[in-house]
């Protein structure tokens, strides 16, 4: 998960959440599912599977969706 929050919107320090559609959705893992979303304030990169959403780093969102434009 990504550690920084200095650069991240207030919204997303607080976590994943409504409004959602300040997400991006930037690829998807078919046999999760699982989301790659990427705020549209701050960047911030957010793995969203089933039954919660962490921030991830952009070399694992890389590493999991290898195709994803970052």
């Amino acid at each position: 998960m990504a550690n920084s929050l200095e650069h991240l919107c207030e919204a997303c320090k607080v976590g994943y959440h409504a409004p959602f559609d300040r997400f991006e959705k930037l690829a998807v893992e078919e046999k999760g599912p699982a989301f790659l979303m990427r705020c549209k304030y701050c960047g911030a990169l957010w793995y969203e599977g089933l039954h919660s959403a962490d921030r991830i780093s952009a070399s694992e969102a890389h590493r999991i969706f290898p195709k994803a434009d970052l």
